[in-house]
This record gives structure tokens, C-alpha cells and sequence, in this order.
């Protein structure tokens, strides 16, 4: 917030060489004082799957994509390790698709420009776009209840405290932003920091991404890893127990909840 420091009102001393005005005083500034330097934005940083999202609702779409890749579905472990997840649902792509690791992909961008993709980073975006469609079916089955019950009101609650809203994650933006909508979740967001469609960007790049935008006073979430990566300059750490914890998570955090109405005890 810009904050104006209130001016004195000049007095009647007279300019040299000038004649003074009879009757009203007209009043003038010649000197403007400085503005104060704007206030960095604080910023609550939330995960998205397991933490905003309900972890059933994840599970879900995971079913959904299981079922066409013919695998059984995630282990608590592979939730945990993103990257070994997303290791061994590439396996799967290729077992099924035929597209082996060594072969290159054309891909043609929007720009009308061309790239080669390795297939082995191909696999990613076909398993995620699996993942997209059981994520957009079950924000249309289950609406605004794919969000834990009183999140909503909190969230909306922080931002009428003048915190910037910011969600970190290893989902894909387009997965994110889509979901939102086709729930009809109720509140802002101010930042989404998440995948392209191609994986590989980390959290803690991300997070620095966000950094450029204010300072981080807050940061929730349900696995260590995301806890770990938006620890940074002074913020408080909140560990929710209602999504896909690994191990770890409550030694790290400053904050444990179990439900979001406990927030309001937190951030105010």
C-alpha cells in the first residue's frame, strides 16, 4: 500500500517582489515532498493438489487416467516423489502408445515456429492430459466441493486482509486455471505459478518467480517437499493434515491444522 504523508499548509509569508493577495489567501505548493517507497505485497502461498484440492478429488482423476494407462493406481510413496510418478506413468504411456524413449516428436508452437520434443519428455504431456480430463470431469461432478469444507470462506477472508492470493504447484497451469472455472471456485487468485505443458519447471524456481512479486508471509501445504521449497525470508509454514502427506511435514512446519477454519487463529 502506497501510503501519502499529509502536507503542512504553506504560511503567509510574503515572496520578494511580489504583491500579496487581499482577501483569501490562495494557498500553493512549490515544493512536493517525496512519496514513501510502496510496501512490498504479502503474499499466502497455497499449494494446489491435496491442499486446495481434496485429496479424493485428486485420487479421482487418477483413477481416471490409471484406468486408460492400465496401471493400478499411485502408490501414497509415488504421491510423495512427484518425480518418480511421473517416471513410472511415462513407462505406461509408452507400453501402451509405442512411443519409445528414443524417438523424437515435431511439435508445431503457436508462434508457427517448430520444435523437436524427445519422446521420453512427450510421455509426460500424454499422461498429463489424462490427468486434465479426470481433473475438468470431476470439478463439473463435484463443483465447489472439490475444495475442503470452509477453505473458501478463509481464502476469502485473507484477501480481504489485503494478502495477495498465490498458488504453487507441480500441476499444469492450463489444469489449474481450467478447474477453477468449470467449479466455480469463488475466490481470486492473484498468481499461478505452476507447469507448462511440458513438465520440469521446480517449485523452487517458481517460488522465486513469485519472490518478484512481494514477500511470501505464508506458505500451506500437505507434503514436505512443497513445505520446503516455499521456507524462505521469515515465512510461516502451515502443514494441513487433510491431503498427501509423506513424512516430516509436522517436525518442519511452524503450523499444523487439521481443518481450514483454524486459519483464522493463524493469519490475520
Amino acid at each position: 500500500m502506497v501510503e501519502q504523508r499529509s502536507r503542512k499548509k504553506p504560511g503567509k509569508a510574503q515572496v520578494k517582489g511580489s504583491t500579496p493577495f487581499r482577501g483569501l489567501i490562495k494557498e500553493s505548493y512549490l515544493y512536493a515532498e517525496p512519496l514513501p517507497p510502496s510496501m512490498p505485497e504479502k503474499i499466502v502461498l497455497i499449494d494446489f493438489a491435496g491442499t486446495l484440492i481434496k485429496a479424493e478429488v485428486i485420487e479421482e482423476a487418477n483413477k481416471f487416467r490409471a484406468k486408460v494407462l492400465k496401471r493400478s493406481l499411485p502408490s501414497k510413496e509415488e504421491h510423495s516423489k512427484p518425480e518418480e510418478l511421473y517416471k513410472i506413468n511415462n513407462e505406461f504411456v509408452e507400453k501402451l502408445t509405442g512411443l519409445t524413449k528414443d524417438m523424437i516428436v515435431k511439435y508445431r508452437k503457436n508462434d508457427l515456429e517448430f520444435m523437436d520434443i524427445k519422446a521420453e519428455n512427450y510421455h509426460n504431456q500424454i499422461s498429463t492430459n489424462l490427468f486434465q480430463i479426470g481433473m475438468f470431469m470431476a470439478a463439473k461432478k463435484y463443483g465447489k466441493d472439490i475444495v475442503p469444507k470452509g477453505l473458501i470462506e478463509q481464502l476469502q477472508r485473507i484477501k480481504k486482509l489485503g494478502y495477495k492470493l498465490a498458488i504453487v504447484s507441480g500441476v499444469r497451469t492450463d489444469i489449474i486455471s481450467g478447474m477453477l472455472q468449470i467449479a466455480k471456485i469463488p475466490v481470486e487468485f492473484d498468481y499461478i505459478y505452476a507447469q507448462p505443458p511440458i513438465l520440469g519447471v521446480s517449485n523452487e524456481e517458481n517460488i522465486e518467480k513469485l519472490k518478484a512479486k512481494g514477500k511470501i508471509e505464508y506458505v500451506i501445504g500437505d507434503k514436505l517437499s512443497d513445505l520446503k521449497a516455499g521456507k524462505s525470508d521469515g515465512a510461516k509454514v502451515i502443514f494441513v493434515t487433510w491431503g498427501h502427506p509423506s513424512s516430516g511435514e509436522k517436525e518442519f512446519a511452524d503450523y499444523t491444522i487439521k481443518e481450514p477454519k483454524e486459519l483464522e487463529q493463524i493469519i490475520k
